[in-house]
Parts: structure tokens; C-alpha cells; sequence
């Protein structure tokens, strides 16, 4: 799952962060960013050597006014003008921006380019005494008449 960047954890998830950080810019009432996120997350659950990170753009309740203008100060700083933005960081630094929406086989295809060393997850094997869930279809239950 993408973890939630606020302008008081920014500095320490971002750009304090050893390798690649992905910050995905967005909005609440963004459709295309709606759209994006379900493939940030299956990304970071089948991939690992990229964190990827969610900021969102828009006022939250529980923003101050000190914080709402610190997110302002962050989305000026690195030029968000459209969303979704995300902004590929590598050591602190940003490395590329990409704006709008993406495939996940185009943001492979663009990790790929940048040389991500990004490693498939193996889906662990159930350990035993935990099989795994099986949906068993049992045949309608007889009617009294049938029972007769």
C-alpha cells in the first residue's frame, strides 16, 4: 500500500529515504486519480525496491492552516500544476515526473528505462495447519416432499 505523505513526514519518507520513493500527487475529486491509485497498490504488493508514497493535494478536515499552506509550499516547490502528478525520487532527489494517468504496464515499461531494480514479490506458500480457503458448492438442501 502507498504510504500517506503529509508536509510533516515529507521530508522523512521522501527525501531522507535511501533508493527510489514514487509520490503520487492526487485529489480527492480527481477521477483519473481515483483511477491510479488501484495500481499503485497492486505495484507496491507485487513489486519491492520502489516505496511508493500518496500525497494528497486537497484541504482535509483535519488540516490546519499551517498545514494546508505547507502542502502548498511542497506542491510549488516541485510544480504540481496537474493530477495525478508523481514524482520519482531516487536518494532525496527528484529523478522524473510523470503527469496524468498510467498503465501499470507503462509505469513498468518507465521504471524499466530508469533502471529500477524493482524484484517480483513470491507469494508465500500457506504454512501448514493453514490450508487455504476453498469455496465448497454444496447441492441445495432436499424439500420434505423429496424426503418422502
Amino acid at each position: 500500500m502507498p504510504i500517506a505523505v503529509r508536509p510533516k513526514n515529507f521530508a522523512e519518507e521522501v527525501l531522507e529515504a535511501k533508493g527510489p520513493v514514487l509520490v503520487d500527487f492526487y485529489g480527492d475529486q480527481c477521477v483519473p486519480c481515483k483511477i491510479q491509485h488501484p495500481i499503485l497498490v497492486e505495484i507496491s504488493r507485487e513489486y519491492k525496491g520502489l516505496k511508493i508514497c500518496a500525497f494528497n493535494t486537497d484541504r482535509e478536515m483535519q488540516d490546519t492552516d499551517e498545514e494546508y499552506e505547507a502542502k502548498f509550499e511542497i506542491i510549488d516547490a516541485y510544480q504540481v500544476m496537474n493530477l495525478p502528478t508523481m514524482l520519482l525520487f531516487e536518494d532525496g532527489m527528484p529523478t522524473s515526473t510523470l503527469i496524468g494517468l498510467h498503465t501499470k504496464k507503462e509505469l513498468l515499461r518507465i521504471f524499466k528505462k530508469q533502471k529500477l531494480k524493482l524484484t517480483p514479490v513470491v507469494a508465500e506458500e500457506p504454512s501448514p495447519g493453514h490450508p487455504s480457503i476453498a469455496l465448497v458448492h454444496e447441492p441445495p438442501s432436499e424439500t420434505k416432499k423429496e424426503q418422502q
